[in-house]
């Protein structure tokens, strides 16, 4: 028993040193990482996997934020932008020319999809393993939470920006956002933060 858990001791080291990069290391290194941006940017690919229906929906389009605020604009299948400034969230949909406004809940209080995975790693048991290059994927299952059962993500390990994150739910649901021509500090026109809904929208409050 005693040489199994010396073997067992050797092999974390290890994989420590092949890492090269701990699990602490890595959330402090994205917690400086976007806590120091200005500005992110960067093309995005979603895809919703509904569990109970069996189907899967593609969106795509940009996200852009900065302290205080978000906006993601989907420009396929159709056109839907999703806003998120002083507290209140905005979803306007194209399809049904409806804006639907609501107050921003307490635990959806994060700015952008990478703070889901800052907000989960300290009650979550995580794992580390090295993908290709100075990728790395992280694997966190929450020790007790009403909502979130898994959630993963491929990160950077030397800039300690997120490429993408996945997480699903007690259903079974999941949601996989992918990130790609990323920007960071980089200014974003006005022209993005400005928006006229159609004189016709429909609003409805939440």
């Amino acid at each position: 028993m005693k040489t199994a858990k010396i073997i067992t001791l050797i092999l974390l080291l290890c994989c420590n040193f092949l890492f090269g990069i701990s699990s602490e290391a890595l959330y402090q290194k994205i917690a400086k990482t976007y806590g120091s941006l200005s500005s992110f940017q960067a093309v995005i690919k979603q895809d919703n996997y509904f569990a109970q229906l069996d189907k899967s929906i593609t969106y795509h389009g940009n996200i852009y934020f900065t302290k205080g605020r978000m906006v993601i604009r989907y420009n396929k299948p159709y056109f839907q932008r999703l806003s998120v400034s002083g507290g209140i969230v905005e979803l306007y949909d194209s399809q049904s020319n409806t804006v639907f406004r609501s107050k921003m809940r307490p635990e959806f209080g994060k700015m952008n999809p990478v703070e889901i995975l800052q907000l989960y790693w300290k009650k979550s048991t995580v794992n580390i393993q090295q993908g290709k290059g100075n990728l790395v994927n992280v694997f966190l299952k929450p020790f007790d939470d009403p909502v979130i059962v898994s959630i993963s993500a491929v990160v950077n390990s030397e800039s300690g920006i997120v490429q993408s994150l996945t997480w699903t739910n007690r259903n079974n649901d999941k949601v996989t956002y992918n990130f790609s021509s990323i920007k960071t500090n980089a200014k974003i026109p006005a022209s993005v933060w400005q928006y006229t809904y159609p004189k016709d929208v429909q609003v409805v409050e939440q």
